[in-house]
């Protein structure tokens, strides 16, 4: 089911989260953890660009950090005018996640 976790909040934050609350007809947990969500998710997406942009992490890995399909990925590089840096290395280094992700999958499938 999940995990308990407790924070305090700032007033100003908390009345916002009760805000939407109301306004979306959900108890305030579930406000928070649609944001928290979505803030993750933007989270990783933000990480993998400028692990990518910075030439940490192979576009395979970043896309796959990202959570986004590669052409969903592509299109933020794009976007955000980061340029598409691909080498050997990085193509080896894709192999190797898709073979992973093949093999995780098989596994998955029983």
């Amino acid at each position: 089911m999940g995990q308990t976790i407790t924070f305090r909040l700032p007033d100003d934050l908390a009345k916002e989260i009760e805000r939407i609350a109301e306004i979306e007809q959900l108890d305030k947990s579930s406000v928070v953890r649609r944001l928290l969500a979505k803030a993750i998710a933007e989270w990783n997406v933000e990480n993998a660009l400028n692990g990518f942009q910075q030439e940490k992490l192979s576009l395979g890995r970043a896309v796959e950090e990202s959570h986004l399909s590669i052409w969903e990925f592509l299109e933020k590089l794009h976007d955000r005018r980061i340029p598409l840096h691909y080498d050997l290395e990085d193509f080896q280094e894709d192999l190797r996640v898709i073979e992973e992700a093949k093999t995780r999958g098989k596994s998955y499938s029983g």
